[in-house]
């Protein structure tokens, strides 16, 4: 062992006389633990969330979109379809038709500007009946209908008639309503593809095609792929590019619950300073003692930087542990419940990610270290006859 790691270790030791010394290192040691511990619940109680957020958002919105750079129609649609069926781990691609108009129930009492859409593509599990139609839970309320009542669709778009343009539109049955996510990119109302082309008038072609991938998170290089193979025309999203705003969002999350709860661990980090601070004033003989020996200055500073590292390393091994047993208990056993039909959640969920557990490990320790650094540089500077003069 190095004198200087022996000489921090016994300082950290409690005896009789300067027991205030090791209870100010054990209170540092614990501050620092209680810091680490609530970060790393803070995170993961975070990333937990986040996480859903993210699994939802590949479940509910179609891995990849190809959209005409211009105009609301592809101008090859079977080019596209081509190019994306050939690439590996597509598992469907379906044409998109959308288009605007209102909703009302059969008696015409409300009426509700909406977005409607064929039902097939991404997150739906079948196409609804040929005059059924899928509506949003919120909308189906108030529309005051459910299962089994009927309501008409109208487009914006209009038909020519003997007595003028006249408005399209459709009396369908209500088949199915869903719940609705603000993760959600589909419309509110979904339709089958034969009334979603007679509402917009596209008798062929569509709108943009959506593909499902086998894995989601090869996305970004299937649409690199995709978009050398597509002509020019062709504009090309994956899931992650249309969620950018959320998922930004999601980031500066978690960037601000770090800084703020981090808070914690400077102000331990400031006991730390104090402790060491006290360390170096009850220990001014021995700073003489070691001087006159032969020790360097170099040497005087390494003892209360070990002395920091060591109160460091405890205080965040410690905190590691009680941080990612709460975090994995809580998760494990359910401990924090929620209302279902609120959250959609049955409880809280924790998830811990190994790379933020060291990001936080590594930022306690350097903090502890960087707090010994200005009483470790008092201590160097002390001249050997000043510290046996000034000492009791």
């Amino acid at each position: 062992m190095r004198f200087e790691t022996a000489v921090a270790l016994r300082y950290l030791a409690a005896s009789r006389r300067r027991a205030h010394v090791a209870l100010i290192a054990a209170i540092s040691i614990v501050g620092l633990a209680v810091g680490v511990a609530a970060l790393i619940v803070s995170l993961a109680l975070l990333s937990g969330f986040q996480d859903r957020i993210r699994r939802q958002m590949a479940e509910r919105t179609a891995h990849l979109t190809v959209s005409p750079a211009k105009g609301t129609l592809l101008p090859d649609p079977e080019t596209a379809r081509r190019a994306l069926e050939s690439l590996p781990g597509v598992t469907a691609v379906v044409p998109i038709l959308e288009g605007r108009g209102w909703i009302s129930d059969v008696d015409g009492t409300a009426a509700y500007a909406v977005r409607f859409r064929n039902a097939a593509g991404a997150g739906n599990a079948e196409a609804p009946a040929p005059d059924d139609v899928r509506l949003a839970r919120p909308l189906a309320t108030r529309l005051h209908v459910d299962e089994g009542d009927l309501v008409r669709l109208t487009s914006s778009r209009t038909r020519l008639s003997p007595v003028g343009p006249i408005p399209v539109s459709a009396v369908l049955r209500v088949g199915a309503v869903r719940r609705s996510s603000a993760l959600e990119k589909s419309a509110e109302v979904e339709v089958s593809e034969p009334v979603a082309r007679t509402l917009t008038g596209v008798p062929a072609g569509a709108h943009s095609l959506e593909a499902l991938l086998a894995d989601p998170e090869r996305a970004a290089s299937a649409a690199r792929d995709l978009s050398a193979r597509l002509p020019a025309g062709h504009r090309v999203e994956t899931w992650r590019e249309r969620n950018a705003p959320l998922a930004f969002a999601l980031r500066l999350e978690k960037v601000v619950i770090f800084v703020t709860v981090a808070l914690v661990i400077v102000v331990a980090a400031l006991n730390i300073v104090s402790n060491i601070a006290l360390t170096v004033v009850e220990k001014k003989r021995d700073l003489g003692v070691f001087t006159s020996m032969g020790a360097t200055p170099g040497a005087l500073l390494r003892i209360y930087l070990t002395l920091g590292a060591v109160i460091g390393l405890v205080g965040t091994a410690a905190g590691v542990a009680i941080g990612v047993g709460i975090a994995a208990a809580a998760d494990r056993f359910r401990l924090v419940p929620l209302p279902a039909d609120v959250y959609m959640l049955s409880h809280v969920p924790f998830a811990i990610h190994p790379g933020e557990v060291a990001v936080i490990a590594a930022f306690a320790f350097a903090t502890a270290v960087a707090a010994a650094i200005l009483p470790a540089r008092a201590a160097s500077r002390l001249a050997p006859g000043e510290a046996i003069r000034l000492s009791r």
